[in-house]
């Protein structure tokens, strides 16, 4: 019966996106995180309900105009490429290290036929290395639910920034702007318990304390709220 329903679904799908490989449509519909998931509607991104609350929080931060984005880890390409619609946005470029998620972004944004956007398979000192390929800092970037896999490293990426003194510095390298930033920031929240293990007694320094302070040092914070039951915070750069 489950398989049944999920099979009318596609097809629905599949007439809502004429031409998308339905594979693509499956993944951005339905697939973990549930809060990035997705249709495409003819020509337009329609978010489901979980990121549809989250992601209108996190927009209404958006400066204006939005001339640049940058999404410091894109997963299914969704801030990137709504961005990218907004008529004053002249560049969009979502970076991440799950080459999967860069392929199914670009098949969308070549389907939309949405031509400023890019993404690409970068981790966040590649990215800041490199950035005048990219036109030179964003005016807004993202960094939403990463910060942890930053400082500790992932199943994805093992490697890991010493300092979060040094994750600001390479962030702010790539944005000459607005950071928004929604990241667990208390050890005990933390995702990835195995890279936290690995840790040592670095990991005492994984406080909202610490991670706020090394950001001003960077970013002046105008705006401390929380979304999601995590930190929010809007950052200007200095």
């Amino acid at each position: 019966m489950a398989d049944s329903l999920w099979q009318k679904l596609l097809l629905k799908l599949r007439n809502d996106a004429p031409g998308l490989d339905p594979a693509v449509l499956s993944y951005v519909n339905r697939s973990y995180p549930n809060n990035l998931n997705f249709s495409i509607r003819g020509r337009r991104l329609v978010p489901h309900r979980q990121l549809a609350r989250r992601g209108a929080a996190l927009i209404s931060h958006y400066p204006k105009p939005l001339t640049s984005l940058l999404d410091l880890s894109s997963s299914k390409g969704y801030f990137v490429l709504a961005a990218a619609q907004q008529p004053e946005c002249r560049r969009a470029l979502g970076i991440d290290v799950f080459e999967h998620d860069i392929s199914v972004s670009r098949t969308l944004a070549s389907h939309l036929q949405i031509p400023n956007t890019q993404f690409e398979v970068l981790k966040l000192h590649e990215l800041a290395a490199s950035i005048g390929k990219f036109g030179g800092p964003f005016n807004a970037a993202l960094l939403v639910n990463t910060y942890q896999y930053l400082f500790f490293g992932s199943d994805r990426a093992a490697d890991c920034y010493e300092s979060h003194e040094c994750i600001f510095e390479l962030i702010r390298q790539t944005c000459s702007g607005r950071l928004i930033f929604n990241n667990r920031t208390e050890l005990k929240d933390c995702q990835n318990t195995e890279a936290v293990a690995r840790a040592g007694a670095r990991a005492n320094d994984y406080t909202t304390e610490k991670i706020l302070a090394a950001a001003g040092k960077y970013f002046k914070p105008v705006v401390q709220d929380v979304l999601g039951r995590y930190p929010l915070w809007v950052l200007e750069a200095k």
